[in-house]
């Protein structure tokens, strides 16, 4: 179903048709009677256009015409373009004050050869448009009238993130898969239960498998939930960075698979975590099976949700049976969410006689959730009977499509919308399937490429958040989140994806390394999607191409760079990554609007740019090596279309270029550094409508309250978070005024994130100090060295994220920061208190309610405070080189389920008695850096909760307590770095049942296990490394039936292993380095069946004996799968479980 969405571009040319400039200068070319011809003729067709869209469903002839008028529209839209942007020219060199050029170019000679130019590319387009406007009578098209109006979406400006309605007839599957999730310990030897949900697309198999994933129950069970979108890109190193990605944010800097894996195990190992995969469609059994096995290294109960359009890999991977059909939704529940959308919170009562249509245009949905949210939303605008009507009987229902039935709604739902929401969302298939959409860009790239309804530069970002909107609201955007305040992304289901594709089959095309690209028409939109670094080859048929608008994803590729590079009208031009300097060709690319560069390797931005006056984004994010003074051009101020300049971490930069002010269309800038001299001053910033974000630093170089005032950050009501930055090292000389400039850089009261650094006055300032900024969500006030009392924050309603820092002069916390309200701090979820050098002591008010949502408090480097307040609500509390006083408070917060104690005074030798007797919901307790602490007696015996436990610096520990056999529910222990530990405690272990992981590292004086050992029977993973005394390890390990995992490192002394290691029937992975003295491989290992993977490395006398074929030793390891053997100068990079490779031996 091609659509060639030629209404709104129609519009969008005789717009620019009627635009004063285009006018100004077509009198002063002489060419005012050629435009005026072409506007009539242009007005002419579009006046038949939509009646043509209406009819070209089922004519193919009719869709051919308007193709044909479609080309010549965007050859009219170019040609305009250049009229644009030649007067733009003009007019920054009559700004220049270049009086000679100007007098040439408006010279007689200079306004023929011009006029002539250009008059000849406008009779072309109208003599072709009269061609086509004569066809238009074979095909009986008659004028209708033209719809120009935009959709009202205002009554839900205020809400960028629609609430998701009700989900309808999935409580009882949901149930069913918990059910068999919560109880699961799988006794599979991979420790990994697979369960599938398969369905047609748009039944919600995704949002059962969220429903379940959000679950409390869940929740709690598993240790750790990763959540990842599959698609049709099954590509393993994808998917593991994924997974990596959604557990912390890590492995972005590794390339390959191994390294990939060693991180993946690394995190899983020994945890019960829960993984959705989502949208699987690869059914290559063997690569499944590569993931799978790198996948089985948690602990037992490890589930994996697989959900699929496809029944052959619902069975292929599912462990857990029977898998999970999804089936339509009954009828109660189709009218149930069908009605929620259409009639929101009025009454169907109210709408009795729409009721039996709607009935009647549910049954078309086929009982799928999506088809039917996408239509309940689009009648949910219509409340006249006829249209209803129309909708009910609409010949889109009659379409033929195959299996996809439900493309029908989706279609019908697309085809009521108004051109440029279509076009805006048919673009997005431009990007790969479940692919993260940003609103922001979404927006910079519809502007870009002319999709937003002629509007003020002003005006333009403004109405594309309402398209958004729209959009979301109507459900062809959905998984709609504001990962931070200002930055909202949302995802496209597949089955809008799908529709997008064809409708704009003809002019998107995406370039993938295994797929062939097939050009069927004039292309104007393409995406790189090639994932190697790896450079490609374009077929003859796209270098042929030159009709581009849009070049995405051309990153590290050479060709693709330099065929983008070629593409005379391009709008949009993404050089992300690979770019190591600005190519000089990019100035031809006058017709650019957005160009990308971030995190490519440029130094300086060449004054040459300057010449892309058209441009209105300009992102530089993450250049790091952008280090000059003069990075950014100094004829900047003439890019009057600017409206976002990206530069966040161009931390280098030490000057804005001259004039910003001038650019008053800018609204994004990442940050200013304000300046002595006029031009540079923050002043510039007084006319600009910025939003969401902004920093200002260098505030040293600001004189005075009226300076400050001048940047006019009252004004700018757009602003979501703000960051004043004075120089760190000027504790020494106090600029002069500093407290009035802060006082006049007063914000507006919309403003939700405020962070001030380095600020030398002693003085509050009184919009702080009172309140005034009511909508604040998160404050860091960093380095207020000379202030003596904290602001007045405990007013605030919708606090949620304090950070007080380096506060040096402050002795005491009390009301004149809590406030006399009955609620101190209502929503306030993390405090964080760092380095408060005289803080002595902490209060708050009797009678009056603390703190009730704190969950997570920091007491970092405050030494001289030695007690806080009970707050109930606190579950997570690190405290770290404080008083060792502090401690004692501990015993008040029984609620903690997270307890770190790091750092604290030196000369402490034990705890305090009775600290965590009262902690049943500790879960996590790490103490560290405790040099003189002896012992942890007594201190274990009540955690009955508590499922990791680390140690580590704590050199006088020679033993840990027997109490440690009282933590039933422990499931990891690590030691790192106890230097005067000697050894496990024997009975100390015997009621550990549950742990599965075991960590003993850089023990120097480390001899023993202890035959102890014998009685964790549930461990799966073992690693000792620096302990150079430990001779062997104990012949209890042959009670270690379920180990899987075995790593020694750096035990020098270690001369044997025991034969029980030929117990460890479950053993997979055995990793061995820097081990000299250790002579041989037992007789017994090659009775370990599991094993996959042996390591050797930096043990010469197993090297010798294990070499392949001729080796003593290498019979007993030659049945394993995966080898690698080698002297301690070859270890890999990357030697961990996911590493090991096979190798031909030594």
């Amino acid at each position: 179903m091609a659509d060639l969405l030629l209404s709104a571009l129609m519009s969008t040319v005789l717009g620019n048709l009627n635009t004063s400039a285009l006018k100004e200068y077509g009198l002063a070319w002489g060419l005012g009677a050629e435009l005026d011809n072409l506007k009539s003729t242009m007005s002419a067709i579009r006046s038949v256009v939509k009646y043509a869209e209406e009819t070209q469903w089922n004519n193919e002839v009719i869709m051919d015409w308007l193709g044909k008028l479609k080309e010549v529209a965007c050859d009219a839209d170019n040609v305009l373009d250049e009229f644009a942007t030649e007067a733009l020219m003009r007019k920054v060199e009559r700004e220049k004050g270049a009086t000679s050029q100007v007098s040439r170019f408006f010279s007689l000679p200079n306004r023929l050869i011009f006029r002539m130019k250009m008059a000849h590319k406008l009779k072309n387009v109208r003599d072709r448009l009269d061609a086509i406007s004569r066809e238009r009578s074979e095909f009986h098209l008659s004028e209708g009238v033209i719809n120009t109006e935009v959709v009202d979406v205002q009554r839900r400006k205020t809400c960028s993130l629609v609430n998701e309605s009700g989900i309808y007839g999935r409580d009882e599957e949901k149930e069913k898969i918990i059910k068999v999730m919560l109880p699961n310990v799988s006794d599979d030897q991979d420790n990994l239960a697979i369960y599938a949900i398969w369905g047609m697309g748009g039944l919600g198999k995704t949002t059962l498998a969220q429903l379940v994933y959000n679950d409390v129950r869940v929740e709690k069970h598993f240790e750790l939930r990763i959540w990842v979108c599959v698609s049709d890109d099954f590509q393993i190193i994808r998917l593991v960075r994924a997974i990596i990605e959604s557990i912390d944010d890590s492995g972005r800097d590794l390339l390959e698979l191994e390294p990939l894996q060693q991180r993946l195990q690394e995190k899983l190992r020994g945890r019960r975590f829960l993984l959705v995969l989502d949208d699987v469609w690869n059914e290559n059994h063997e690569e499944w099976d590569r993931l799978r096995h790198m996948l089985t290294c948690g602990a037992k109960g490890s589930m994996l949700i697989v959900t699929t359009r496809i029944e052959i890999i619902a069975r292929m991977m599912a462990t857990v049976l029977p898998i999970h059909h999804m089936g339509f939704l009954a009828d109660d529940d189709s009218w149930s969410l069908f009605k929620g959308r259409a009639f929101g919170m009025g009454r169907v009562e109210e709408n009795s006689e729409l009721e039996a249509i709607g009935k009647e245009i549910v049954k078309k949905c086929g009982g799928v959730p999506l088809a039917i949210k996408a239509i309940g939303s689009l009648m949910s605008l219509k409340c006249r009977k006829s249209y209803w009507e129309s909708v009910e009987k609409s010949q889109i229902w009659d379409l033929p499509v195959g299996k996809d039935s439900i493309l029908l709604a989706l279609k019908l739902s697309y085809h009521h919308l108004p051109p440029h929401l279509r076009q805006c969302f048919a673009y997005c298939c431009v990007f790969p399937k479940d692919h993260k959409l940003e609103m922001d860009k979404l927006i910079q790239l519809w502007m870009a490429n002319g999709f937003i309804p002629f509007k003020e530069p002003s005006e333009l970002y403004d109405f594309g958040v309402d398209i958004f909107n729209e959009l979301v609201w109507r459900s062809f955007f959905q998984d709609v989140k504001e990962e931070y305040p200002g930055h909202i992304t949302c995802k496209m289901h597949d089955l809008m994806h799908d529709l997008a594709q064809s409708i704009m089959r003809h002019e998107c095309i995406a370039v993938e390394s295994s797929k062939d690209v097939k050009v069927e028409g004039r292309i104007f939109h393409m995406f790189f999607g090639v994932a190697s670094s790896q450079d490609i080859s374009l077929n003859e048929d796209l270098c042929k191409a030159r009709s581009l608008r849009s070049c995405l994803g051309t990153s590290v590729h050479k060709s693709s760079r330099l065929f983008s590079l070629k593409q005379k009208y391009l709008r949009v031009l993404d050089f992300k990554y690979g770019v190591q300097e600005v190519p000089r060709s990019i100035n031809n690319l006058k017709h650019l609007r957005y160009l990308d560069m971030s995190r490519s390797y440029i130094q300086v931005l060449p004054e040459s740019t300057t010449c892309l006056l058209n441009l209105q984004t300009l992102k530089l994010d993450q250049c790091y090596l952008m280090t000059y003074r003069s990075s950014l051009p100094k004829g900047m101020k003439h890019m009057k279309s600017l409206m976002c300049l990206g530069i966040t971490g161009c931390q280098s930069l030490t000057c804005m270029p001259e004039g910003m002010g001038q650019l008053t269309c800018l609204q994004s800038l990442s940050f200013f550094i304000a300046g002595k001299k006029n031009g540079y001053k923050v002043s510039e910033l007084k006319g600009l409508n910025l939003w969401n974000k902004l920093t200002i630093k260098e505030l040293d170089n600001v004189k005075n309250s009226e300076e400050a005032k001048s940047a006019n950050l009252i004004g700018k009501q757009n602003l979501h978070s703000l960051r004043l930055f004075w120089q760190s090292d000027n504790e020494s000389h106090v600029p002069d005024h500093v407290e009035d400039v802060l006082d006049g850089l007063q914000p507006h009261s919309n403003l939700k994130i405020l962070s001030i650094n380095n600020y030398h006055g002693s003085k509050i300032p009184t919009w702080i100090q009172d309140s005034v900024l009511r909508d604040l969500v998160e404050i860091s006030l960093d380095c207020w060295e000379r202030c003596e009392h904290l602001p007045l924050l405990g007013k605030l309603p919708l606090l949620k994220v304090l950070k007080i820092t380096g506060w040096h002069a402050v002795k005491y916390i009390g009301n004149e920061f809590h406030g006399d309200s009955a609620i101190s701090f209502p929503s306030l979820k993390e405090f964080r208190l760092h380095k408060m050098h005289d803080l002595e002591e902490w209060r708050t008010m009797n009678g009056r309610e603390n703190f009730p949502c704190l969950s997570t408090l920091e007491i970092i480097e405050c030494p001289e405070l030695v007690g806080i307040p009970i707050i109930p609500s606190i579950t997570g509390l690190t405290m770290r080189r404080d008083n060792a006083m502090l401690i004692r408070s501990v015993m008040n917060l029984t609620s903690l389920s997270s307890l770190v104690i790091d750092g604290m005074d030196d000369e402490l030798t034990v705890l305090p008695d009775g600290l965590l007797q009262n902690h049943k919901m500790l879960k996590k307790l790490k103490i560290f850096n405790m040099p003189n602490l002896k012992s942890l007696t007594n201190q274990l015996d009540n955690l009955s909760a508590l499922n990791k436990f680390r140690l580590e610096c704590c050199d006088k520990i020679e033993s840990l307590p027997e109490g440690l056999q009282n933590l039933h529910s422990l499931q990891n222990l690590d030691i790192w770095e106890c230097n005067n530990l000697l050894s496990l405690p024997m009975n100390g272990l015997q009621g550990l049942s549950s742990l599965w992981s075991l960590s003993i590292t850089g023990c120097n004086k480390f001899l023993s296990l202890s035959e102890g050992i014998q009685y964790i029977i549930a461990l799966e993973s073992l690693y000792i490394s620096g302990c150079p005394k430990l001779i062997s390890l104990p012949e209890g390990i042959q009670y270690l039936t379920a180990l899987r995992y075995l790593q020694i490192w750096t035990c020098e002394d270690l001369s044997s292993l025991p034969k029980q290691i030929g117990c460890l029937t479950s053993l997979s992975n055995l990793n061995i380095q820097n081990c000299p003295e250790l002579m041989s491989i037992p007789d017994e290992l090659q009775n370990l069946t599991a094993l996959k993977r042996l390591l050797i490395y930096g043990c010469p006398h197993l090297e010798k004996r294990c070499k392949k074929d001729s080796g003593e030793d290498w019979h007993k390891i030659s049945h394993i799968p995966n080898i690698s053997i080698g002297p301690h100068s070859e270890i890999p990079s990357s030697t961990g479980w996911g590493s090991l490779r096979k190798l031909n031996c030594c």
